[in-house]
Protein backbone atom coordinates (compact mmCIF):
# COMPACT_ATOMS: atom_id res chain seq x y z
CA UNK A 1 0.00 0.00 0.00
CA UNK A 2 2.94 2.35 1.00
CA UNK A 3 4.13 2.18 -2.51
CA UNK A 4 0.41 3.50 -4.20
CA UNK A 5 0.46 6.21 -1.92
CA UNK A 6 3.59 7.28 -3.04
CA UNK A 7 2.39 7.29 -6.70
CA UNK A 8 -0.67 8.49 -5.88
CA UNK A 9 0.39 11.44 -4.15
CA UNK A 10 2.77 12.36 -7.62
CA UNK A 11 0.18 11.81 -9.63
CA UNK A 12 -2.54 13.80 -7.83
CA UNK A 13 0.14 17.17 -8.78
CA UNK A 14 0.69 16.07 -12.28
CA UNK A 15 3.07 12.93 -12.66
CA UNK A 16 2.12 10.99 -15.22
CA UNK A 17 2.07 7.76 -13.68
CA UNK A 18 1.76 3.99 -14.93
CA UNK A 19 1.45 1.41 -12.43
CA UNK A 20 2.51 -2.57 -13.72
CA UNK A 21 0.70 -5.41 -12.58
CA UNK A 22 0.76 -8.86 -12.92
CA UNK A 23 -1.95 -10.06 -15.23
CA UNK A 24 -4.10 -12.42 -13.80
CA UNK A 25 -5.00 -13.74 -10.20
CA UNK A 26 -6.30 -10.00 -9.54
CA UNK A 27 -3.26 -7.81 -9.75
CA UNK A 28 -2.31 -5.44 -6.83
CA UNK A 29 -4.01 -7.25 -4.11
CA UNK A 30 -5.18 -3.64 -2.85
CA UNK A 31 -8.27 -3.90 -5.59
CA UNK A 32 -9.75 -6.86 -3.50
CA UNK A 33 -9.15 -5.38 0.35
CA UNK A 34 -12.09 -3.68 2.41
CA UNK A 35 -15.43 -2.85 0.45
CA UNK A 36 -15.65 -3.21 -2.75
CA UNK A 37 -17.65 -1.38 -5.25
CA UNK A 38 -20.27 -2.75 -7.68
CA UNK A 39 -17.57 -3.99 -10.31
CA UNK A 40 -15.80 -5.50 -7.16
CA UNK A 41 -13.29 -3.23 -6.61
CA UNK A 42 -12.04 -1.91 -3.60
CA UNK A 43 -13.11 1.57 -2.67
CA UNK A 44 -9.27 1.66 -1.21
CA UNK A 45 -7.91 0.93 -4.74
CA UNK A 46 -10.07 3.41 -6.67
CA UNK A 47 -8.87 6.47 -4.51
CA UNK A 48 -5.27 5.74 -4.53
CA UNK A 49 -5.32 4.33 -8.01
CA UNK A 50 -6.39 7.48 -8.59
CA UNK A 51 -4.77 9.97 -12.01
CA UNK A 52 -2.31 6.87 -12.99
CA UNK A 53 -2.42 4.22 -16.35
CA UNK A 54 -3.09 0.82 -15.19
CA UNK A 55 -1.07 -1.84 -17.60
CA UNK A 56 -0.17 -5.32 -16.84
CA UNK A 57 3.59 -7.24 -16.94
CA UNK A 58 4.43 -10.05 -15.39
CA UNK A 59 7.88 -9.74 -14.11
CA UNK A 60 8.57 -13.67 -13.31
CA UNK A 61 8.49 -13.58 -17.27
CA UNK A 62 11.69 -12.36 -19.57
CA UNK A 63 9.07 -10.46 -21.72
CA UNK A 64 7.37 -9.14 -19.08
CA UNK A 65 10.59 -7.74 -17.87
CA UNK A 66 11.55 -6.25 -20.93
CA UNK A 67 7.97 -4.54 -20.48
CA UNK A 68 9.29 -2.66 -17.61
CA UNK A 69 13.00 -2.58 -18.77
CA UNK A 70 11.61 -0.25 -21.95
CA UNK A 71 9.42 1.96 -19.63
CA UNK A 72 12.11 2.48 -17.75
CA UNK A 73 14.88 3.40 -20.60
CA UNK A 74 12.66 4.87 -23.75
CA UNK A 75 10.04 6.40 -22.19
CA UNK A 76 11.99 7.51 -20.39
CA UNK A 77 10.56 7.16 -16.96
CA UNK A 78 12.06 9.73 -14.23
CA UNK A 79 10.89 7.63 -11.21
CA UNK A 80 10.91 4.34 -10.54
CA UNK A 81 8.93 3.65 -7.19
CA UNK A 82 8.95 -0.06 -6.20
CA UNK A 83 7.52 -1.87 -2.96
CA UNK A 84 8.92 -5.16 -3.29
CA UNK A 85 11.68 -6.72 -0.66
CA UNK A 86 14.92 -5.88 -1.31
CA UNK A 87 16.68 -7.57 -3.89
CA UNK A 88 14.23 -8.91 -5.97
CA UNK A 89 14.07 -6.30 -8.64
CA UNK A 90 17.82 -6.76 -8.81
CA UNK A 91 16.80 -10.62 -9.11
CA UNK A 92 14.80 -9.80 -12.54
CA UNK A 93 17.77 -7.11 -13.64
CA UNK A 94 16.02 -3.86 -12.43
CA UNK A 95 17.52 -2.51 -9.63
CA UNK A 96 19.57 0.81 -9.36
CA UNK A 97 22.31 -0.29 -11.20
CA UNK A 98 20.77 -1.63 -14.13
CA UNK A 99 19.07 1.68 -14.86
CA UNK A 100 20.51 4.99 -16.06
CA UNK A 101 22.46 7.38 -13.58
CA UNK A 102 19.11 9.47 -13.88
CA UNK A 103 16.56 7.62 -12.66
CA UNK A 104 15.74 8.12 -9.40
CA UNK A 105 14.50 5.37 -7.73
CA UNK A 106 12.14 5.22 -4.56
CA UNK A 107 12.31 2.35 -2.86
CA UNK A 108 9.40 1.14 -0.08
CA UNK A 109 10.00 -1.66 2.29
CA UNK A 110 9.40 -2.84 5.81
CA UNK A 111 13.30 -2.56 7.46
CA UNK A 112 15.17 -0.77 4.25
CA UNK A 113 17.45 -1.85 2.30
CA UNK A 114 19.97 -2.78 4.65
CA UNK A 115 20.70 -3.53 8.16
CA UNK A 116 19.95 -6.91 9.58
CA UNK A 117 16.03 -7.20 9.56
CA UNK A 118 16.26 -6.02 5.95
CA UNK A 119 15.17 -9.10 4.24
CA UNK A 120 12.02 -9.92 6.71
CA UNK A 121 8.55 -9.23 4.40
CA UNK A 122 7.28 -6.15 6.93
CA UNK A 123 3.80 -4.94 6.74
CA UNK A 124 2.67 -1.88 8.50
CA UNK A 125 0.58 -3.60 11.12
CA UNK A 126 4.28 -5.41 12.84
CA UNK A 127 6.26 -2.44 12.15
CA UNK A 128 3.63 -0.01 13.87
CA UNK A 129 4.20 -2.31 17.02
CA UNK A 130 7.88 -2.91 16.32
CA UNK A 131 8.36 0.88 16.11
CA UNK A 132 7.04 1.45 19.11
CA UNK A 133 3.63 3.59 17.98
CA UNK A 134 1.49 0.62 19.22
CA UNK A 135 3.17 0.84 22.46
CA UNK A 136 1.97 4.40 22.94
CA UNK A 137 -1.77 3.64 21.72
CA UNK A 138 -4.34 2.22 24.29
CA UNK A 139 -5.39 2.71 27.80
CA UNK A 140 -2.85 2.25 30.54
CA UNK A 141 -3.11 -1.50 31.73
CA UNK A 142 -5.19 -2.58 28.61
CA UNK A 143 -3.33 -4.11 25.80
CA UNK A 144 -2.47 -1.99 23.39
CA UNK A 145 -4.44 -1.34 20.18
CA UNK A 146 -4.33 -0.38 16.62
CA UNK A 147 -5.69 2.71 14.72
CA UNK A 148 -8.46 1.76 12.23
CA UNK A 149 -6.21 2.45 9.29
CA UNK A 150 -3.03 1.85 7.84
CA UNK A 151 -0.88 4.36 9.03
CA UNK A 152 2.53 3.15 8.68
CA UNK A 153 1.75 2.63 4.94
CA UNK A 154 0.28 6.34 4.19
CA UNK A 155 3.14 7.80 6.61
CA UNK A 156 5.78 5.57 4.26
CA UNK A 157 4.32 6.85 1.19
CA UNK A 158 4.14 10.39 2.22
CA UNK A 159 8.22 9.90 2.62
CA UNK A 160 8.94 8.37 -0.35
CA UNK A 161 6.91 11.09 -2.66
CA UNK A 162 8.94 13.70 -0.15
CA UNK A 163 12.08 12.09 -0.64
CA UNK A 164 11.42 11.77 -4.52
CA UNK A 165 10.59 15.50 -4.82
CA UNK A 166 13.74 15.82 -3.12
CA UNK A 167 15.48 13.97 -5.23
CA UNK A 168 14.20 15.10 -8.44
CA UNK A 169 15.50 18.74 -7.30
CA UNK A 170 19.00 17.85 -6.59
CA UNK A 171 19.04 16.18 -10.12
CA UNK A 172 17.53 19.36 -11.33
CA UNK A 173 20.49 21.09 -9.86
CA UNK A 174 22.95 19.40 -11.95
CA UNK A 175 23.26 16.06 -9.54
CA UNK A 176 22.85 12.44 -10.63
CA UNK A 177 19.40 10.17 -10.30
CA UNK A 178 20.14 8.44 -6.36
CA UNK A 179 17.95 5.84 -4.31
CA UNK A 180 15.21 6.71 -2.05
CA UNK A 181 14.95 4.27 0.54
CA UNK A 182 12.06 4.25 3.03
CA UNK A 183 11.04 1.81 5.55
CA UNK A 184 7.92 1.67 7.54
CA UNK A 185 9.66 0.63 10.84
CA UNK A 186 11.83 3.96 10.43
CA UNK A 187 9.01 6.27 8.93
CA UNK A 188 6.51 4.90 12.00
CA UNK A 189 9.33 5.68 14.33
CA UNK A 190 9.89 9.24 13.66
CA UNK A 191 6.20 10.35 14.82
CA UNK A 192 6.81 9.44 17.99
CA UNK A 193 8.02 13.28 18.79
CA UNK A 194 10.92 13.18 21.18
CA UNK A 195 10.34 9.72 22.90
CA UNK A 196 13.13 7.92 21.83
CA UNK A 197 14.97 11.08 23.12
CA UNK A 198 13.35 10.95 26.34
CA UNK A 199 14.17 7.57 26.88
CA UNK A 200 17.82 8.26 26.10
CA UNK A 201 17.60 10.88 29.00
CA UNK A 202 16.14 8.46 31.26
CA UNK A 203 18.84 5.80 30.73
CA UNK A 204 21.46 7.97 30.67
CA UNK A 205 20.47 9.17 33.64
CA UNK A 206 19.12 6.66 35.48
CA UNK A 207 15.90 8.04 35.40
CA UNK A 208 16.55 11.20 37.07
CA UNK A 209 15.54 12.82 34.22
CA UNK A 210 13.42 12.24 30.59
CA UNK A 211 11.01 9.31 30.68
CA UNK A 212 9.52 5.78 29.04
CA UNK A 213 6.44 7.08 27.47
CA UNK A 214 3.52 4.58 27.63
CA UNK A 215 -0.43 4.89 26.36
CA UNK A 216 -2.25 7.84 27.87
CA UNK A 217 -5.61 7.29 27.03
CA UNK A 218 -7.31 10.47 25.54
CA UNK A 219 -4.44 12.47 26.97
CA UNK A 220 -1.47 13.09 25.90
CA UNK A 221 1.79 12.27 28.37
CA UNK A 222 2.90 15.83 30.02
CA UNK A 223 0.77 18.42 28.54
CA UNK A 224 -2.17 19.59 30.44
CA UNK A 225 -5.05 19.80 29.46
CA UNK A 226 -5.61 18.03 26.30
CA UNK A 227 -7.95 15.79 25.89
CA UNK A 228 -11.26 14.04 24.81
CA UNK A 229 -14.49 14.69 27.29
CA UNK A 230 -17.80 13.27 27.73
CA UNK A 231 -21.08 15.32 26.79
CA UNK A 232 -24.56 15.12 27.41
CA UNK A 233 -26.03 13.32 24.40
CA UNK A 234 -23.64 10.62 24.65
CA UNK A 235 -20.91 12.07 22.50
CA UNK A 236 -17.06 13.62 22.82
CA UNK A 237 -15.83 16.70 22.70
CA UNK A 238 -11.76 17.20 22.03
CA UNK A 239 -10.37 20.16 23.61
CA UNK A 240 -7.00 21.43 24.00
CA UNK A 241 -6.30 23.82 26.80
CA UNK A 242 -2.69 23.69 27.20
CA UNK A 243 -0.47 27.29 26.88
CA UNK A 244 -1.38 30.08 29.35
CA UNK A 245 -3.77 31.86 27.90
CA UNK A 246 -5.65 29.36 26.17
CA UNK A 247 -5.96 27.17 29.76
CA UNK A 248 -7.04 30.47 31.29
CA UNK A 249 -9.52 31.21 28.84
CA UNK A 250 -11.03 27.35 29.37
CA UNK A 251 -10.96 27.68 33.83
CA UNK A 252 -13.21 30.98 33.16
CA UNK A 253 -15.40 29.45 30.30
CA UNK A 254 -16.07 26.51 32.54
CA UNK A 255 -16.78 28.05 35.44
CA UNK A 256 -13.56 27.85 37.20
CA UNK A 257 -11.45 30.95 37.25
CA UNK A 258 -9.65 29.65 40.60
CA UNK A 259 -7.96 27.02 38.73
CA UNK A 260 -6.95 29.80 36.15
CA UNK A 261 -3.29 30.03 36.74
CA UNK A 262 -2.99 33.68 36.13
CA UNK A 263 -4.77 33.51 39.70
CA UNK A 264 -3.90 30.80 41.00
CA UNK A 265 0.32 29.78 40.62
CA UNK A 266 -0.17 25.95 41.90
CA UNK A 267 -2.09 25.53 38.13
CA UNK A 268 0.92 27.98 36.74
CA UNK A 269 2.51 26.41 34.18
CA UNK A 270 2.30 23.25 32.50
CA UNK A 271 4.32 21.19 34.67
CA UNK A 272 2.58 22.53 37.42
CA UNK A 273 -0.77 21.58 35.82
CA UNK A 274 0.57 17.60 35.01
CA UNK A 275 0.79 17.07 38.65
CA UNK A 276 -2.56 18.50 39.10
CA UNK A 277 -4.36 16.81 35.81
CA UNK A 278 -6.39 14.07 37.44
CA UNK A 279 -8.30 17.58 38.77
CA UNK A 280 -7.87 19.55 36.38
CA UNK A 281 -9.34 16.97 33.58
CA UNK A 282 -12.26 16.61 36.45
CA UNK A 283 -12.82 20.03 36.20
CA UNK A 284 -13.24 20.01 32.18
CA UNK A 285 -15.21 16.28 32.48
CA UNK A 286 -17.72 17.99 34.86
CA UNK A 287 -18.27 20.87 32.78
CA UNK A 288 -18.48 19.18 29.30
CA UNK A 289 -20.92 16.34 30.59
CA UNK A 290 -23.79 18.97 31.52
CA UNK A 291 -23.55 19.93 27.98
CA UNK A 292 -24.52 18.86 24.88
CA UNK A 293 -21.75 18.41 22.14
CA UNK A 294 -22.82 21.97 20.21
CA UNK A 295 -23.30 23.25 23.59
CA UNK A 296 -19.66 22.74 24.35
CA UNK A 297 -18.34 23.46 21.01
CA UNK A 298 -19.81 26.71 21.11
CA UNK A 299 -19.03 27.87 24.48
CA UNK A 300 -15.27 27.01 24.06
CA UNK A 301 -15.12 28.57 21.01
CA UNK A 302 -16.82 32.17 22.07
CA UNK A 303 -13.89 31.80 24.76
CA UNK A 304 -11.25 30.82 21.63
CA UNK A 305 -10.41 27.67 23.33
CA UNK A 306 -9.70 25.16 20.28
CA UNK A 307 -12.49 22.32 20.46
CA UNK A 308 -14.02 20.42 17.97
CA UNK A 309 -16.16 17.18 18.13
CA UNK A 310 -14.82 13.74 17.87
CA UNK A 311 -16.13 13.10 13.99
CA UNK A 312 -16.48 9.90 12.40
CA UNK A 313 -15.86 9.11 8.17
CA UNK A 314 -19.43 9.40 8.02
CA UNK A 315 -19.38 13.20 9.29
CA UNK A 316 -16.85 14.64 6.85
CA UNK A 317 -19.33 13.91 3.99
CA UNK A 318 -20.86 17.46 5.59
CA UNK A 319 -18.23 18.67 7.02
CA UNK A 320 -18.98 22.49 5.94
CA UNK A 321 -14.75 23.43 5.94
CA UNK A 322 -13.89 20.73 3.29
CA UNK A 323 -16.95 22.10 1.82
CA UNK A 324 -15.63 25.68 1.65
CA UNK A 325 -12.13 24.64 0.75
CA UNK A 326 -12.89 22.89 -2.59
CA UNK A 327 -9.58 21.04 -2.83
CA UNK A 328 -10.26 18.78 0.31
CA UNK A 329 -12.61 16.23 -2.47
CA UNK A 330 -13.46 15.51 -5.41
CA UNK A 331 -15.65 13.28 -7.27
CA UNK A 332 -14.62 11.31 -9.73
CA UNK A 333 -15.14 8.00 -12.21
CA UNK A 334 -13.06 5.36 -13.14
CA UNK A 335 -11.94 5.22 -16.98
CA UNK A 336 -13.93 2.83 -19.47
CA UNK A 337 -12.54 0.05 -20.64
CA UNK A 338 -10.55 0.44 -23.90
CA UNK A 339 -10.78 -2.41 -26.76
CA UNK A 340 -8.62 -4.88 -27.61
CA UNK A 341 -6.83 -5.16 -30.38
CA UNK A 342 -7.15 -7.23 -33.00
CA UNK A 343 -4.69 -9.94 -34.03
CA UNK A 344 -2.52 -8.67 -36.56
CA UNK A 345 -2.88 -10.21 -40.35
CA UNK A 346 -1.96 -13.33 -41.05
CA UNK A 347 -2.88 -14.37 -37.14
CA UNK A 348 -6.01 -16.66 -36.69
CA UNK A 349 -8.61 -14.36 -35.82
CA UNK A 350 -10.69 -17.41 -34.16
CA UNK A 351 -7.17 -18.79 -32.39
CA UNK A 352 -7.96 -20.02 -28.79
CA UNK A 353 -5.48 -17.47 -27.58
CA UNK A 354 -7.48 -14.94 -28.70
CA UNK A 355 -11.03 -16.21 -28.25
CA UNK A 356 -9.79 -16.43 -24.50
CA UNK A 357 -7.91 -12.71 -24.36
CA UNK A 358 -11.82 -11.41 -25.77
CA UNK A 359 -13.61 -13.45 -22.96
CA UNK A 360 -11.10 -11.73 -20.63
CA UNK A 361 -12.09 -8.70 -21.96
CA UNK A 362 -15.85 -8.93 -22.20
CA UNK A 363 -15.49 -9.66 -18.59
CA UNK A 364 -13.90 -7.14 -17.07
CA UNK A 365 -15.26 -4.45 -14.26
CA UNK A 366 -18.92 -5.79 -15.64
CA UNK A 367 -21.65 -4.22 -13.15
CA UNK A 368 -22.67 -1.27 -12.04
CA UNK A 369 -20.68 1.82 -12.32
CA UNK A 370 -20.28 4.49 -10.15
CA UNK A 371 -18.66 7.68 -9.09
CA UNK A 372 -16.31 7.94 -5.93
CA UNK A 373 -16.17 10.76 -3.56
CA UNK A 374 -12.33 11.09 -2.97
CA UNK A 375 -10.37 13.12 -0.71
CA UNK A 376 -7.38 15.31 -2.03
CA UNK A 377 -3.77 14.93 -1.40
CA UNK A 378 -2.92 18.17 0.88
CA UNK A 379 -1.80 20.42 0.82
CA UNK A 380 -3.04 23.50 -1.02
CA UNK A 381 -0.72 24.38 -3.88
CA UNK A 382 -1.53 28.46 -4.84
CA UNK A 383 0.03 27.59 -8.71
CA UNK A 384 0.29 23.88 -9.12
CA UNK A 385 -3.30 22.66 -6.77
CA UNK A 386 -3.43 19.19 -8.66
CA UNK A 387 -6.80 17.32 -8.56
CA UNK A 388 -8.41 14.26 -9.17
CA UNK A 389 -8.65 13.25 -12.97
CA UNK A 390 -9.86 9.76 -12.87
CA UNK A 391 -10.34 7.04 -10.22
CA UNK A 392 -7.94 3.78 -10.01
CA UNK A 393 -8.81 2.15 -12.94
CA UNK A 394 -9.80 -1.60 -14.09
CA UNK A 395 -6.88 -4.24 -14.01
CA UNK A 396 -4.96 -3.09 -17.37
CA UNK A 397 -6.57 -0.57 -18.28
CA UNK A 398 -4.16 0.98 -20.40
CA UNK A 399 -1.96 -1.71 -21.22
CA UNK A 400 -2.61 -1.38 -24.92
CA UNK A 401 -2.25 2.41 -24.54
CA UNK A 402 1.14 2.15 -23.18
CA UNK A 403 2.64 -0.45 -25.30
CA UNK A 404 1.64 0.91 -28.37
CA UNK A 405 1.58 4.93 -27.66
CA UNK A 406 4.39 4.95 -25.16
CA UNK A 407 6.39 1.64 -26.68
CA UNK A 408 5.71 1.86 -30.38
CA UNK A 409 4.64 -2.12 -30.47
CA UNK A 410 2.18 -3.05 -33.29
CA UNK A 411 -0.68 -5.44 -32.67
CA UNK A 412 1.72 -7.94 -33.48
CA UNK A 413 3.99 -7.48 -30.91
CA UNK A 414 1.43 -7.35 -28.43
CA UNK A 415 -0.67 -10.28 -29.73
CA UNK A 416 2.60 -12.34 -28.89
CA UNK A 417 3.25 -10.59 -25.41
CA UNK A 418 -0.68 -11.60 -24.53
CA UNK A 419 0.13 -15.30 -25.87
CA UNK A 420 2.88 -15.70 -23.77
CA UNK A 421 0.98 -14.59 -20.50
CA UNK A 422 3.79 -11.95 -20.34
CA UNK A 423 0.99 -8.81 -20.29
Amino acid sequence: MAGNVCASILAHFGADVIKLEAPGAGGDPLRGLRDLDGRGTSYWFRSLGRNRRCATADLRTKPGRAVARRLALEWPADVVVENFRPGVLEAHGLGPADLPPSVVFARISGYGQTGPRSAEPGYASVCEAGAGLRHLNGVPGETPVRLNASLGDTLTGIYAALGVVMALLHRGKGGRGQTVDASIHECVASVLDAAVTEAAAHAATGGRRGSVRGPSGSTISGVVPTGTYPTLDGRHVAVGGNGEGVYGRLMRAIGRPDMDGAANPRYRGNAARVLAEPEINGAVAGWTSGRTLDEAVAALKAARVPAGPLATPADLLACPQFEARGISRARARAPPNAAKPAAAAGRAAAGEGERKQEEEGEDEEQGEEEEYLLHAWPPGMSATPGGTRWAGPSLGRHTDEVLRGVLGMGDDEIWRLREAGAV
